[in-house]
């Protein structure tokens, strides 16, 4: 009997007694989905989050033993018992890993951010992203998911497959560009709409001129002008594996239907990854009969209706700025329109 009261004495010490074994002032362990509860265990120990893997063991084989121990990344930062942490494992607690998707960022790119958070490779990410079952129904005529990443904050458990991340990418344009639809007034279709919209947010820098650059150019589209834009020569060099920072002359002439200083119309798609600002200017335009811009080299641009007004800030703003700053390096972009 004695020897029975002692061992579950030591039984109960041993599970509830609080631990530190690693000298961090806080200590992350990943719990990987598919391992034994014994393995997990041994992890932990190693890691000096538990003294001993055997009690908690049994604690879960006698006691718990409808539970489980969920995967993920979870952070200790003060002495737990066994049973604490055990506790902690099976409501998952997890650290949760954050990206945060800016806006104008194409499929590649975004790609890069989260295979850099080890959520999958970049060959996985452009398999994914080039597969348009998700937006089949609302964009028929897609070629990718480029246009359909919306940017935001994301918050997944580490291990957490690039297929879940992707849908939960769209179904939040999905639900952000919903509202949006009602208001289009230009006559596109969502995927012209949200093809313009990339278009005016690798253009526009200044909120208020958005609406602007997305009437200069619908107003180029009615009036069946080249659009002139340098983003989609941009994105076309990059699916050509071409691009290396810099707008050269001669890239003007790459055979792309992205190249909208050669083929009239839109892009066949988007050029990057709008957000709501860009998508609301280019669902409802300003009212202006704008045909030109160009940079001013402050994040902002001088807008005009006829091409000898453009011609004059193209002077200005332009080659007058470069003349002036001879040393300056990357005069390849221009930042406006032709």
């Amino acid at each position: 009997m004695l020897l029975l009261i002692a061992g579950g004495w030591f039984f109960i010490r041993a599970l509830t007694s609080p631990y530190k074994g690693f000298e961090e002032p806080k200590k992350d362990v990943e719990v990987r989905h598919g391992l034994r509860t014994s393995t997990i265990l041994r992890h932990l120990q190693a890691a000096g989050v538990i003294r001993d893997p055997y009690v908690p063991l049994i604690y879960m084989k006698l006691v718990r033993r409808n539970d489980s121990l969920k995967a993920g990344v979870y952070e200790f930062d003060k002495p737990l018992s066994a049973a604490q942490v055990l506790e902690k494992l099976i409501r998952g607690d997890v650290i949760l890993r954050s990206v945060t998707v800016r806006e104008g960022l194409d499929r590649f790119a975004v790609a890069h951010l989260f295979v850099a958070e080890r959520f999958g490779t970049q060959q996985l990410w452009d398999k994914l992203t080039a597969d348009t079952e998700l937006i089949r129904d609302i964009a028929p005529e897609a070629k990718s998911l480029e246009g359909y990443l919306f940017p935001d904050t994301y918050k997944f458990n580490p291990g957490t497959p690039p297929a879940v991340i992707v849908k939960a990418m769209v179904e939040n344009f999905r639900k952000h560009f919903s509202g949006e639809m009602a208001y289009i007034t230009t006559g596109l279709d969502v995927h012209k709409t949200v093809t313009l919209a990339s278009i005016v947010e690798t253009e526009a820098k200044l909120p208020a001129e958005r609406p602007l650059v997305a009437a200069v150019y619908l107003n180029r589209l009615q009036r069946h002008m080249l659009l002139g834009a340098d983003p989609t020569v941009i994105y076309a060099l990059k699916l050509a594996g071409r691009w290396d920072g810099n707008i050269h002359k001669a890239d003007l002439q790459i055979e792309s239907p992205y190249n909208t200083y050669r083929f009239p119309g839109l892009p066949p798609g988007p050029i990057a990854n709008p957000g709501i600002a860009s998508l609301r200017a280019a669902a409802a335009p300003a009212s202006t009969g704008y045909l030109y811009f160009v940079a001013r080299h402050d994040g902002s641009h001088a807008f005009s209706s006829t091409l000898a007004e453009h011609n004059k800030n193209v002077e200005i703003y332009q080659r007058q700025w470069y003349r002036d700053r001879q040393q300056a390096t990357g005069t390849g972009q221009q930042g406006g329109t032709p």
